[in-house]
């Protein structure tokens, strides 16, 4: 599948590659080029691939509130949270972010992976709730990133310079009408945009004009991972699945116990009460060579899990990664071995996020 942005992808010399099923470009320059655009000033990313779904109806905030594990009462019209899908065994279904619109409407924003099974997840727990879930049709995103993101927009429309953290709204630029939120997967100030295609088709190539002076570059997903993962963020698939728990995953702060039921609560309670059996750590690669994802981890030379993220971190100069590790494992200064292919690597559990940027993180921050 392509977004609406693939042309411009293409016309702009991006590389693309298959990203779960839609063709999006790993990178247009080098990695590390655009890692630092975003880091130092700003950076353009095509997020059309995730979904975009509407909630609404009386019934909205009391179905998220049942579907979601963190405090949706937290979320004042135009504000945002980020929250976690949960099977009854607690496993992770998907993370999400969800913006409140007006009293009884939502938007959420789901991995491009888990579109078609949220969609149905939602409709399969819907029937007690006066409300309706739609995906927005022909929608389009793309997120602005970096320190000079706010300078960058409010060239377009100095209102959208002035959202806070976590907020949303709908803004005119021209005569086209777009969402915009003050949120992020990079760890740096920036900007989501959400509208149909036909709006940001136009947007993007105002941004791009825009920015022009400010440094910004197109960037790919190779940036986006290495910037998310020294961030220590998340990314479904790798760190997140059904197989483990949002406090497995040490993103306890997400799951608010007090609220009131939601599935998976059980699990969760049950769990907390007893002993995690894993829990995700990050490491520092100190042999040279990066890690993968799949590596085997090697503690005491028996084998105890595998590599969920790895990269080589252009911030920092050396390669970083996340796993999972037995539950009594120290998070800083254990050493291990990691078996990628044919190499062994020497490695060290380190606290996370492997990096702090200026910006204060959307995945850190309790709202």
């Amino acid at each position: 599948m392509k977004t609406p942005f693939y042309d411009k992808h293409i016309a702009l010399g991006g590389k693309v590659v298959d990203f779960f099923g839609w063709e999006l470009p790993i990178q247009y320059s080098t990695i590390t080029l655009e890692h630092n655009a975003v880091r130092n000033k700003a950076g353009l990313f095509d997020i059309s691939h995730m979904g975009q779904v509407f909630v609404w109806g009386r019934g909205a905030f009391d179905f998220l509130q049942n579907l979601t594990t963190n405090d949706l009462k937290k979320a004042d019209i135009g504000k945002g949270i980020y929250s976690h899908l949960l099977n009854d065994k607690g496993g992770v279904i998907d993370d999400i972010f969800i913006y409140r619109l007006e009293s009884d409407k939502f938007l959420v924003i789901v991995n491009a992976s888990r579109r078609e099974f949220d969609l149905a997840w939602m409709n399969q727990h819907r029937t007690n709730f006066e409300v309706k879930v739609m995906e927005a049709p022909f929608a389009a995103a793309f997120a602005l990133q970096g320190p000079n993101a706010e300078s960058i927009v409010a060239k377009l429309n100095p209102e959208i310079a002035r959202l806070p953290r976590f907020g949303i709204n709908e803004f005119e630029i021209g005569d086209l009408s777009v969402h915009a939120a003050r949120t992020g997967y990079t760890g740096e100030d920036g900007f989501e945009f959400f509208a149909p295609a036909g709006h940001l088709l136009i947007v993007w190539d105002q941004v791009i004009a825009a920015g022009k002076e400010f440094g910004l570059l197109p960037c790919g997903l190779g940036a986006r991972d290495t910037l998310r993962t020294e961030v220590a963020y998340p990314l479904y698939g790798h760190e997140l699945d059904e197989n483990h728990t949002s406090l497995e995953a040490d993103l306890g702060w997400v799951v608010k116990l007090d609220k009131g039921n939601f599935i998976g609560r059980q699990a969760l309670l049950k769990q907390k009460a007893g002993v995690l059996p894993s829990r995700l750590l990050g490491f520092k690669v100190e042999s040279g060579g990066v890690a993968r994802g799949g590596g085997k981890i090697l503690l005491g030379g028996k084998e105890v899990g595998s590599v969920a993220s790895g990269t080589f971190a252009p911030s920092l100069g050396y390669a970083i990664g996340m796993a999972y590790f037995p539950p009594d494992t120290e998070q800083d200064g254990v050493k291990f071995m990691i078996k990628q292919g044919e190499r062994n690597l020497e490695a060290v559990t380190v606290k996370m996020p492997f990096y702090k940027p200026s910006a204060v993180s959307p995945a850190k921050v309790k709202i």
